[in-house]
């Protein structure tokens, strides 16, 4: 999935520049590591200094710059999903589990968004046709990304290279 967004300019400037997922920041803000040595290989950054990790099984963690981190979706496509179709992904978070909780959080969010950046559901549009991949309902991914931060996050605890242990999302 990532090579095909380095493959399509329209893509990658979409995803960077309106939905905060920059594959050509590579640079995470420390030296992190899991705590089971797995492997994690950096795929995107965002503009708050946050970065998007591939775990060696599959999984995507993003850790934060302010020291919290846990994975956001299950696979590679579910993150391009996520920030494509919960583009205020980060203020739902804290609601996690309570997925009525992220809905509602989400719709807040969303429709502030939407002042800031009115076609955002054209641009939306736009990245899922340059990527060819299924558009997934908002609710699904938030359902998965509820399960990933409980379920899967707590199998997957990132440490700086100091031994502190990054806090859960």
């Amino acid at each position: 999935m990532f090579d095909r967004i380095r493959e399509n300019a329209r893509a990658a400037a979409l995803l960077a520049d309106v939905f905060d997922f920059d594959v050509a920041r590579l640079d995470p803000v420390e030296p992190v590591r899991l705590a089971s040595g797995g492997e994690l290989r950096v795929v995107a950054g965002d503009a708050s200094g946050g970065t998007f990790f591939v775990c060696d099984d599959g999984p995507v963690l993003y850790a934060d710059s302010e020291g919290g981190a846990g994975i956001v979706a299950a696979d590679p496509d579910g993150v391009i999903r996520l920030v494509v179709g919960v583009p205020t992904w980060h203020d739902v978070v804290a609601s996690a589990p309570d997925v009525d909780a992220m809905r509602a959080s989400f719709a807040a969010s969303y429709a502030e968004l939407k002042l800031d950046e009115p076609r955002i559901d054209q641009l939306r549009s736009e990245v899922v046709a340059e990527l060819e991949f299924d558009q997934v309902s908002v609710e699904e991914l938030l359902v998965s990304l509820s399960r990933c931060l409980t379920e899967l996050s707590p199998g997957y605890v990132l440490f700086n290279e100091n031994g502190d242990e990054y806090d859960a999302l």
